[in-house]
């Protein structure tokens, strides 16, 4: 085989083997004329394996470690794939579950989301967005967090109203301030840091 005859070989897509499994937009078992996503695992070393699964076109889907089974058991790294290349999730499985901090990618290669997982549940207060401010002030940080919803504003209230104060040298008047807190389940407020402020003397 030639140099160039073995690279167009390792370009194209993946075709089905005949030890294939066929999947719907669901992922539930089909027959091929109705299948959306296709994949196979591929058996290791001392009882592990390698999980792949494809989109119909070829294109890759998704790629991870694991046990086999039946059924294979996902358990280690894993990557997500968009149609078009770029990755789409990245994260680990522990026996088959969510663990770990996962990351959710924009097809641009930008993170989107980053989500704290333990035993298959999300942990609260770990999801984190990227959010891009419309101030003018281009000093103001692009990176913010968005946390769960809290029980109702009279925690927050409280706290501020028992923890915030005007500093004698500093004018009456107003202003922003940009704060990153966490708001655990029970609406507690945790973690508090001044990202920017508007007067150095109010940071303290």
């Amino acid at each position: 085989m030639t140099a160039l005859a073995l690279l167009l070989a390792l370009a194209a897509p993946a075709k089905p083997a005949s030890d294939t499994t066929f999947y719907d937009g669901s992922w539930r078992h089909v027959g091929r004329a109705n299948a959306v996503y296709y994949g196979w695992v591929t058996p290791l070393d001392s009882g592990r394996c390698r999980i792949q699964d494809f989109y119909r076109s070829g294109e890759r889907q998704m790629e991870a470690g694991g046990w086999l089974g039946p059924p294979a058991l996902k358990d280690g790294p894993v990557t997500y794939y968009f149609r078009s290349g770029p990755k789409r999730t990245t994260g680990q499985f522990a026996n088959g579950k969510h663990e770990g901090v996962w990351y959710y990618w924009n097809e641009d290669g930008t993170l989107r989301q980053k989500i704290t997982w333990h035993a298959g549940a999300k942990i609260p207060a770990t999801y984190t967005r990227t959010y891009i401010f419309s101030a003018a002030d281009s000093n103001v940080p692009q990176l913010v967090e968005q946390m769960p919803k809290f029980l109702g504003p009279l925690s927050l209230a409280q706290y501020l109203g028992a923890t915030t104060r005007r500093p004698a040298q500093v004018p009456p008047g107003g202003g922003k301030v940009y704060v990153q807190f966490v708001v655990g389940p029970q609406g507690t407020i945790t973690s508090t840091n001044i990202v920017k402020g508007f007067d150095p003397a109010c940071d303290a």
